[in-house]
Order: C-alpha cells, then sequence, then structure tokens
C-alpha cells in the first residue's frame, strides 16, 4: 500500500518518464532511413489468376485505393497471364489465358492513374492526387477451348504496378499484372558551355513513394522531376556547365527527402531499374557567357476567369506582361460621359512573419467615357508581385467591370558579367509572385543549388548577391521555379529546383532565367 500511495513524486516522474521514451521512439521512427508517412506498396510481380498487382498512387485519393480493394476481393472465373511480367513502355507483351466461354469476345482492360495537382483558394499547394482511369487495350476472341492468345503494347504512362484485366460481357473475369519500368534517356551529348540538357524518364511510377527524381551534374545537385500532369513522362531541362571536357550526370530517386537516395541497390525497391543511371555529357567548348535569357511565357499563363465581371466590358491589349510594359486598357457599356475610377488589385503581406497577408486596392487613374459609354487609356504595368491582377472601373463604390492581367518575372539587371573569382555579383529580378507555387526562385551556379530568393514581401522586386567562384571561363547561373511548401509531407520537395518546370508546375507553367558570367584571371 505504501508503494501506491506514499510516493506520488516518483509517480509522477515514472509518468514522465513514460512519456518521454515514447516521444523518442516517435522521433526515431520518424528520422529512420526512408521514413514513409503513408502507406507504401512494394513493387508487385504478375499476379496470379485470382489476385491484385493493385494500385496505390497516393493514400489521399480513393480512386485507385478503391480499384486495389476491389482486384483483391474479386472472384475471377479465367486466368489471364502476361510474359514477361516487366516491361518498359512501348515493349511487346505476350498475353494467353483460359476459361473464357467459347467464342467470347475479351475486352482487355488496362488500369492506370491520371494526376493533378490539389491547390487551396488556388494559391496554397497542397500535394498530389490521382484518379483511376482506364481503357481497352486490344478485344480479342476466345477459341473453341475458351483460350485466348494475343499481345499488346505497354502503354505511354505511369510506370509502378498496373492492372490488366479481361472483360466479358461488361464483366471482368480474369485479372494479371505488370510492372512498368522507368527507362531513362539523355540529349544531346555534346557541346559548348550552356547546352540546353533535355534528361526524359519515360514511366515513373505512379506511387508517390517513388515518383520523385533528382539530376546530379558532376555529383552535383541540380534540381528534382516530377510526371505528375504529364502522364508519368518526366522531362528535366538544364544547361551544361563547364569547363570543357567530360561531365557526368546521374538520376536518381528519392520522394522522401528531397536528395537523391544512392543505396538503391540495397533499398526495399532495388529491382527496379533506373536510379543511379549515368550518362557523359561532353563540353566541347567555352564561347564566352551568352546574354541574359528569360524563358518565353507559357501561353496558359492567363488570368483567371473570376478576375474579367460585368456589367461593364473591360479589356486590354495584352493579358500577361512584364513590369513596366505599356498597355492599353478599353471600357465599353458603361455610363455615358462620366469620369470613373481605376483601380489595381494586389496582396500585400507575407507568409514569414506570422501576419499573414491580404488584398489592397490602389487607384490607377481616373478616366472620362465619351457618349457611348466607352473608353480607351494608355497605362504601365505596375511595379508590382509577380502573376494574376485585377482592373476595376468604379463609380463610387460600385464596381462596374473588371479584368485581369498577369505580371511575369523579368530580369532588371546584373551589376558585372566580367569578374574575378571572390568578386560579388548583385542580380536583380522583377515580378515574382504571391503564391505559393510562384513566390519563389532557387538559384544554381554551375549546376549547383545554392539557395532561392522570394519576392512576396518586397512588392515581387528581388535583388540580391552571389560570389563568382570557380577557375578562369563561363559560369552558369540559372533559376528555376519550384513550390515554396505544401501541406503533403510526401514528396518531400518544397523549395528545391523543379527541372520539369516547362510542363508539370502547379497551376501557372513560369519561366527559367538564365544569366551567366565570365571569371578571368
Amino acid at each position: 500500500m505504501k508503494a501506491d500511495h506514499a510516493n506520488p513524486l516518483r509517480a509522477t516522474h515514472a509518468a514522465i518518464g513514460t512519456v518521454l521514451a515514447l516521444g523518442l521512439a516517435v522521433l526515431l521512427v520518424l528520422t529512420s532511413c526512408q521514413i514513409s508517412l503513408r502507406p507504401v506498396v512494394a513493387p508487385a510481380p504478375a499476379a496470379e489468376p485470382g489476385s491484385a498487382a493493385g494500385i496505390s498512387a497516393n493514400a489521399s485519393t480513393s480512386g485507385p485505393a478503391q480499384a486495389q480493394a476491389a482486384a483483391q476481393t474479386q472472384v475471377y472465373s479465367a486466368s489471364l497471364v502476361l510474359t514477361p511480367t516487366h516491361a518498359p513502355v512501348g515493349a511487346t507483351v505476350q498475353i494467353t489465358g483460359r476459361g473464357y466461354r467459347p467464342g467470347a469476345n475479351v475486352d482487355l482492360v488496362w488500369y492506370t492513374v491520371a494526376g493533378h495537382y490539389e491547390l487551396q483558394n488556388r494559391t496554397e499547394f497542397v500535394g498530389q492526387r490521382y484518379e483511376e482511369r482506364s481503357q481497352v487495350l486490344t478485344t480479342t476472341r476466345a477459341d473453341d477451348s475458351g483460350s485466348i492468345r494475343t499481345a499488346i503494347q505497354v502503354p505511354v504512362g505511369f510506370g509502378g504496378p498496373h492492372d490488366l484485366r479481361g472483360r466479358v460481357d461488361g464483366k471482368e473475369v480474369s485479372q494479371a499484372g505488370l510492372m512498368v519500368e522507368p527507362v531513362v534517356s539523355l540529349t544531346p551529348r555534346e557541346g559548348p558551355v550552356g547546352t540546353p540538357i533535355e534528361l526524359k524518364i519515360v514511366g515513373v511510377d505512379l506511387r508517390t513513394n517513388l515518383n520523385t527524381w533528382h539530376v546530379l551534374y558532376d555529383n552535383k545537385y541540380v534540381g528534382f522531376v516530377s510526371a505528375v500532369t504529364t502522364n508519368g513522362i518526366a522531362t528535366a531541362h538544364f544547361r551544361a556547365a563547364g569547363p570543357v571536357g567530360n561531365h557526368v550526370i546521374a538520376a536518381w530517386n528519392n520522394s522522401y527527402n528531397p536528395t537523391p537516395y544512392l543505396a538503391w541497390d540495397t533499398s526495399p525497391f532495388k529491382d527496379i531499374p533506373g536510379p543511379g543511371t549515368e550518362f557523359t555529357f561532353r563540353v566541347t567548348s567555352d564561347p564566352g557567357p551568352a546574354a541574359p535569357q528569360v524563358e518565353p511565357y507559357s501561353p496558359t499563363d492567363l488570368p483567371w476567369p473570376s478576375n474579367t465581371r460585368g456589367p461593364a466590358k473591360l479589356t486590354l491589349s495584352v493579358n500577361q506582361g512584364t513590369v513596366g510594359q505599356p498597355i492599353v486598357l478599353r471600357g465599353s457599356d458603361l455610363p455615358a460621359n462620366t469620369s470613373l475610377t481605376l483601380r489595381w488589385s494586389t496582396q500585400v503581406g507575407d507568409r514569414v512573419s506570422g501576419r499573414g497577408f491580404t488584398e489592397e486596392m490602389r487607384p490607377l487613374g481616373t478616366v472620362t467615357t465619351g457618349p457611348d459609354g466607352a473608353f480607351q487609356k494608355d497605362l504601365t504595368i505596375p511595379d508590382d508581385l509577380g502573376g494574376q491582377h485585377r482592373i476595376e472601373v468604379v463609380n463610387g463604390d460600385q464596381v462596374l467591370g473588371t479584368t485581369g492581367l498577369v505580371i511575369e518575372p523579368s530580369f532588371v539587371s546584373m551589376s558585372a558579367t566580367r569578374v574575378h573569382a571572390g568578386d560579388q555579383v548583385t542580380i536583380h529580378l522583377k515580378g515574382l509572385g504571391w503564391t505559393t507555387y510562384d513566390n519563389t526562385y532557387t538559384v544554381t551556379y554551375d549546376d549547383a543549388y545554392i539557395g532561392y530568393v522570394c519576392g512576396f514581401s518586397t512588392n515581387g522586386d528581388v535583388q540580391f548577391r552571389i560570389t563568382a567562384t570557380g577557375g578562369a571561363g563561363t559560369h552558369i547561373v540559372d533559376f528555376y521555379p519550384t513550390i515554396y511548401k505544401g501541406q503533403d509531407l510526401t514528396p518531400r520537395v518544397y523549395s528545391m529546383p523543379q527541372l520539369s518546370y516547362r510542363d508539370d508546375h502547379p497551376q501557372r507553367l513560369t519561366p527559367a532565367i538564365h544569366l551567366a558570367i565570365e571569371v578571368v584571371e
């Protein structure tokens, strides 16, 4: 009885110790190698009749998970055998089966997924989402013994475990699994300093614990590659860094951390080929630093439809442009012979101080309509945040009409292009955005990621310094879009260079910016 009641302090200490021990155990689990906070589905071999390869693209997506559960509980009456059971996109797979109704038409149905990025309020990145998709690859006819024999080509699309199911009269009667393997390629294989390089991965795994690839250049981290919205085809774009000679480019996989996982040959996924693939790129010459380049803006980077409202009609001579660019605003269907006010919408605040951000309306001048209720006004794109903005025409407190404009990022200046090693170079950009997918640019120096810059709290205007390093010759400085932060923990790619920015960036395809300096003796 004394041990139970006489020493409450000892009992309290014991309880605290238990809590600390449990906390330490959780911490050790969370920091262990290749931690997964989502269910991980190991690579599935070709399934025997009655089993399923299964698809688990994202734990928060119901489509693939439901397909997996349905396949596992389905009782099949016929068989389906694939040879081989592992194959890349485009490969020919032989198919045989038994147990079908003689003379029956058998549809061979391919199950995969389609991906998209989920956003909150169109500005806050949430994560990747996938839904089940299926298509009939071919239809074959069972012979008099109820057997089938045919062949398919592995469809272009995501890699990883896929189901192929036999369907007769609308009912699935057989199933087999195929593991689609990735293929990695690089083009070109040589060129001068600054040559655009394309590293392509066809058949990126549909599972989020295996769908992120990383690129190294001479053992320096360049960035990551994704294929969420591109049907499993990831294309990295970057430039050749010097000096003249051979350079090693490597592709690795890792979704749990924003760095390559190098011990692939002993990992749980060692049977999946591709990670660790290396190429040699030969830099043939150094022609000197090229002129600064901002890649072309995406034609799909358009104003949100919600930014255009009536009853009046407002139109701009362009719907996207850079700070300081002349534009023309036209209005119609307005009160005749009336003085009206123009207003410009922007965002004020940040995501790091805890104050948050809010929309602010700023004056943009006045206009006077003619007898026809129309006006035309020359404007200059304001020195403001990149991304989405709205122009309003108002009469007092009444908004009569609105239209949208997208400000694109622009290069302003670089303090020097011929420098000595150790000199500092100041770079000036404008038009950085305010959402989680366009407020940040990552920076690489000679294909080595060195950090990022953000323009939200500075009205889209960014000035910063880098130090020139390396031997005599041209050194490249590149700016790549990224995802600043998001809600999902996997894949963990936040604030890292997204080399697949041209076709797989959330919401808007932001251009890369390419600069170069020359280090002299």
